[in-house]
């Protein structure tokens, strides 16, 4: 029997959370962002050339409304077999989304940067950001089930190291929390216990053998958090 395994999100623990204390640099993954940019040309296209209807599938489709501004930003088609009318977007995660900027925020999805960070620089609220992100995720699923392009989004979400506090022996709650001042190495603080420790000595407490793996969570948008 063949196993498919699933893609791996890549993170590198050593960029900062926040860009408050040292900029945070840019990790733009260029091939996520192509394949994007050519679906989005499709899905969101100006041309009038009817697509199939995705109530019905059928094929008998007219253009009833020419992309206009402000309303609609892309034609609407109607079908003639189920009398409805529907944009290319219909049916999708993308339906009724209004992208601010939408160039930028392709180049920042695959990026490991907080939504706050991102909602800064596109100039919208930062939960119209997690939005986006949460739907932009659907839909990259849809195009491809393999997950092989979703894994690359990384824009919003928090990396935890698995691994044990050295105080009080928990094993699911230490977080990274900033850098030291003075060798700049990742500093990890313990939940449970309060416990802060550098990467490089839990690292070296774990031996040889021990290949660090992270907890990967959605991190929601926090104006108080620190990196």
């Amino acid at each position: 029997m063949t196993t498919t395994l699933t893609p791996k999100r890549v993170f590198d623990p050593m960029l900062p959370l926040i860009g408050h204390y040292r900029q945070i640099p840019d990790t733009e993954d260029k091939a996520l962002t192509a394949w994007l940019e050519g679906q989005l040309d499709e899905i969101l296209s100006l041309s009038e050339v009817p697509p199939r209807c995705p109530h019905c599938q059928g094929t008998e489709t007219v253009l009833a409304t020419r992309a206009a501004h402000p309303k609609p930003v892309i034609p609407v088609f109607r079908c003639l077999d189920c009398d409805v009318h529907f944009r290319r977007t219909t049916g999708t995660p993308l339906s009724g989304l209004k992208f601010r900027n939408l160039p930028l925020f392709i180049k920042l999805l695959s990026q490991q940067r907080p939504v706050n960070d991102a909602a800064d620089a596109l100039g919208v609220k930062a939960v119209t950001v997690a939005r986006w992100i949460k739907r932009t995720r659907q839909w990259i699923l849809e195009l491809d089930p393999t997950g092989h392009w979703e894994a690359k989004v990384r824009l919003g979400m928090e990396i935890r190291p698995e691994i044990p506090c050295p105080r009080c022996g928990a094993v699911d709650r230490m977080h990274y929390r900033g850098f030291d001042a003075d060798t700049g190495e990742r500093r990890c603080r313990c939940d449970a216990c309060g416990h802060y420790r550098r990467l490089s000595d839990l690292l070296h407490n774990q031996g040889p053998d021990f290949a660090l793996e992270h907890r990967i969570s959605e991190r929601p948008p926090s104006s108080r958090r620190k990196s």
